[in-house]
């Protein structure tokens, strides 16, 4: 269930997330410890156990929930009126305004991944899975074909650069609105070239 749908969770495991989740963007998840994590929440080492099961599931859940706000804006895209180009081009935006509030979600996402044990691994490559189906279904309503197993291949990496694009191009000079315009242009072409379809 997205993030936006849950009920609260408690304030304290709140914040504990949420600074965790900033020390593990800034440094990087394999290199803090357990005991720089209790350092940086100001407890314990020994009472970490106590606000968090481990440090994988804690990533785990990060990255999860990544993903589930990824699909539930697809889905709710997919659900709007509109024409195939339309959701397509709704698809990439929600995509790169979702960074806005979740970009060291993305960056977990990309470089620590993984850093999850094998069924968590799983359980996020399926989830990623679902969201790319999405995709290819919006492209293949678009162009009228349906993909075969490269481009469905190089659609997955179009995701890929979806989740890095914003992280990449800094443009101070434009507003909000023309710098995501701009992501959204080389997304487009992006996708475009690695199917080599008009998606217009």
């Amino acid at each position: 269930m997205p993030a936006s749908q849950r009920l609260p969770v408690p304030s304290r495991y709140q914040t504990t997330r949420s600074q965790a989740l900033q020390l593990f963007a800034e440094r990087g998840f394999s290199r803090v410890s357990m005991r720089e994590l209790a350092d940086y929440l100001g407890i314990r080492p020994g009472s970490l156990y106590h606000h968090i099961e481990s440090k994988e599931a804690l990533l785990f859940e990060l990255v999860e929930e990544l993903y589930e706000e990824l699909l539930h804006g697809a889905q709710l895209i997919k659900r709007r009126l509109g024409s195939p180009a339309e959701h397509l081009h709704g698809m990439l935006e929600a995509h790169l305004r979702l960074h806005a509030s979740m970009g060291e979600h993305f960056r977990l996402a990309e470089y620590d991944g993984h850093c999850l044990g094998e069924e968590q691994q799983a359980r996020i490559g399926a989830l990623r899975e679902r969201y790319e189906r999405l995709l290819a279904d919006c492209v293949e309503r678009v162009t009228g074909q349906a993909l075969g197993n490269s481009r469905r291949a190089a659609l997955s990496g179009v995701v890929s650069l979806l989740n890095q694009l914003p992280a990449w191009v800094q443009t101070p000079r434009l507003s909000p609105q023309a710098h995501l315009d701009l992501l959204g242009d080389m997304a487009m072409s992006a996708l475009q070239g690695a199917l080599r379809a008009p998606l217009d």
